[in-house]
């Protein structure tokens, strides 16, 4: 009889600690839940989204006559949602094959099959992010905004973009030096007049909302809290890339001429003081070619006229 009491008492011992076990866990589960969800909430938020700047477009450089010296040239990366809500099943497997024969036709990198299956394979697995084609022209973007399904929109059709930027310069090396360029990364030097009017240049970025899905990869949410990018301001300079092109040939053929190690040629008109060229020319040590390196006629100070 009293091992049956000694048996029965550790029973009941063990039966509390179990008890108060569970009571512990539903106990913080409840705490978690009602006083410390929304951080918990906001946390987890806080890894799987974030918001990303989207780079304004800079404003152009002219010369005095209009001619174009720098520009942003636009380029996308472009995807898709597959399983977006407004895309229904009968919808996407009607329309598949138009889209991934317009896509073969429009970029070339992939047949229609292989385009098919890309985005098959998105929509059975249930990705809500496929990348398209990198690097799109705006003018390619302007027709995939027509093909199927895509032509419905960001909402209705699943078509997400990114934007990037790159600068140019249709006159290539003529008045680089003096253009400059802007390395917002912090590799190299900045310089020229896209350092000297950055303020007017840079625009105002805006912001998007992106997701971090499956593979590492963030993708755009079509957010109501976006805000797009403001762009920057052009800028008109008294330079004339026509005169620019006479001056930089007459310096190069006088170096060359006289064997000098480098030189430089600013012309000014003298009834308004507007500086209408500025040539910079530096003998490479590699191979003896002269090369654009250093803005003398900012950067040096020299005694005027012939050494």
């Amino acid at each position: 009889m009293e091992i049956k009491k000694d048996i029965l008492w550790r029973v009941y011992l063990i039966y509390f600690f179990i008890c108060l076990f569970g009571a512990a866990i539903i106990s913080k589960i409840c705490i978690i839940q009602f006083s410390e969800g929304d951080q918990w909430r906001a946390q987890a938020q806080s890894f799987s989204t974030r918001f990303i700047n989207i780079e304004a477009v800079r404003g152009n450089i002219y010369d005095a006559n209009g001619s174009l010296l720098a520009t942003s040239l636009p380029y996308f990366e472009v995807g898709m949602d597959v399983n977006t809500d407004a895309i229904t099943k009968e919808f996407f497997y009607d329309n598949v094959d138009s889209l991934a024969y317009c896509l073969s036709i429009l970029f070339k990198e992939k047949s229609q099959k292989e385009y098919k299956k890309l985005l098959v394979k998105a929509r059975k697995g249930g990705l809500r992010w496929v990348i398209l084609q990198r690097g799109v022209s705006y003018t390619d973007l302007q027709k995939m905004k027509k093909f199927p399904i895509l032509r419905k929109g960001k909402n209705r059709g699943g078509l997400i973009y990114l934007q990037t930027n790159k600068r140019e310069r249709p006159f290539q090396f003529l008045a680089a030096r003096t253009i400059g360029k802007l390395n917002e990364n912090g590799t190299g030097k900045s310089y020229g007049l896209e350092v000297a009017y950055n303020n007017y240049l840079e625009g105002v970025s805006g912001h998007r909302l992106m997701q971090k899905i499956a593979g590492n990869v963030w993708r755009p949410i079509n957010d109501e809290n976006e805000i797009d990018p403001e762009d920057g301001n052009d800028i008109v300079s008294t330079i004339d890339i026509n005169v620019q092109d006479v001056a930089e040939n007459s310096l190069l053929n006088c170096l060359k001429k006289h064997g000098a190690d480098h030189g430089c040629l600013v012309l000014m008109e003298i009834k308004t003081g507007e500086i209408k060229a500025i040539a910079n020319l530096t003998r490479s040590g590699k191979d003896s070619t002269y090369v654009e390196n250093l803005n003398y006629a900012v950067g040096v100070a020299t005694v005027p006229g012939s050494t």
